[in-house]
């Protein structure tokens, strides 16, 4: 089957491949600002382009993405889109549980922003009470102690999760709408207090702070230093790994 996009398939197809597979991808990000430079679906559009090359690397199904995610932080940016905990935790068990109904027995999730990991976590460790099954997920992009680390460490040069030089290069390499020059490195509000400075920028303690809070641009690190022969790098060593995760799911 050369299709792999599950919503792009008649029910017929689908019943077709379940007769020789079990495996499906579900892509989930997020809708939220990604700097001044990034499109806002950003997480939703790497998730969706990692799990359909894994997909047509393994021969498997990619579910629909799921687009909305968990961004009560990123909120203070006009575009920002959130669903609460609750409910995207109840969106997660349905999408799994439907694909079960239906066969599926192998579900990976490919998740593209950190704020749902919790969430995600949260799903699974119910699925399991309430039903006994196995959910797996994973993020949809490199990083130290992730699948593509030894290329994110090669790769990338400065430090920064959101809207920097990593995602900013993956994006130029996937084809995300990027507009480069806009992009500005992420620097502390003016007026920002010593206290927030001392204790929560670095780490030592913790609030519930807003992106807002730390960074005018909506950047964490400097997307100037971005390039697509970096993106390049780092997401084709990623698929790399994760078809070799997904060709070990199938075999289980």
């Amino acid at each position: 089957m050369e299709e792999v996009r599950l919503f792009k398939l008649t029910w017929p197809e689908i019943k077709e491949y379940l007769k020789e597979n079990d495996t499906i991808i579900v892509p989930t990000g997020s809708n939220e600002q990604h700097g001044m430079h990034m499109a806002v679906d950003n997480d939703t559009f790497t998730a969706f382009e990692i799990s359909r090359r894994v997909a047509e690397r393994t021969g498997v199904l990619v579910a629909p993405p799921i687009p909305i995610g968990y961004s009560p932080h990123h909120i203070d940016f006009p575009g920002s889109i959130t669903l609460t905990f609750d409910t995207l935790v109840n969106v997660y068990k349905e999408v799994c549980m439907s694909l079960f109904h239906h066969g599926f027995k192998k579900i990976a999730i490919f998740n593209g922003h950190g704020g749902n990991r919790n969430p995600i976590t949260q799903a699974l460790r119910e699925i399991r009470l309430e039903t006994g099954k196995i959910v797996y997920f994973t993020q949809a992009f490199a990083g130290t102690g992730r699948f593509g680390s030894e290329a994110y460490e090669k790769y990338i040069e400065t430090p920064g999760g959101h809207a920097g030089e990593h995602e900013t290069s993956v994006g130029l390499y996937l084809g995300q709408r990027v507009l480069f020059e806009k992009g500005k490195k992420g620097e502390l509000p003016p007026g920002t207090s010593e206290f927030f400075k001392k204790y929560i920028v670095t780490r030592k303690a913790v609030m519930a702070k807003n992106m807002a809070d730390d960074t005018v641009s909506g950047s964490h690190g400097d997307p100037s230093y971005a390039t697509e022969e970096k993106g390049r790098g780092v997401v084709e060593a990623l698929i790399d790994e994760l078809v070799e995760f997904i060709e070990d799911l199938k075999a289980l």
